[in-house]
């Protein structure tokens, strides 16, 4: 597994983080550690599609979620519905952490 430093910038604890604040930590993660802007990355986009990651890329986001927020993905969660863009993102986050 690759380990990339990640800071998140946040005073509550991970459970009690906003879908807001999911977003804005998921959006650092992807610019520090993919070399994208920020102002780059599209909300509703592919990140497969727009090029911003490829397979291990994905590998290295559901790894980064399961540090950041205790979740467990199983591999047929891993899906366009569930990764295909940084809002399904969040929104599968919230559902997970509701679970």
């Amino acid at each position: 597994m690759v380990s990339h430093p990640c800071s998140i910038t946040t005073t509550l604890p991970t459970n009690k983080m906003t879908p807001e604040q999911i977003r804005e930590n998921l959006l650092d993660f992807i610019a520090s550690n993919f070399l994208v802007e920020r102002n780059d990355i599209g909300l509703d986009k592919s990140l497969v599609d727009e090029g911003v990651i490829d397979s291990l890329g994905l590998t290295e986001i559901t790894a980064y979620l399961l540090r950041t927020h205790g979740i467990k993905i199983e591999g047929t969660e891993m899906n366009r519905q569930n990764f295909g863009s940084v809002n399904r993102i969040v929104d599968f986050v919230v559902r997970k952490r509701a679970n």
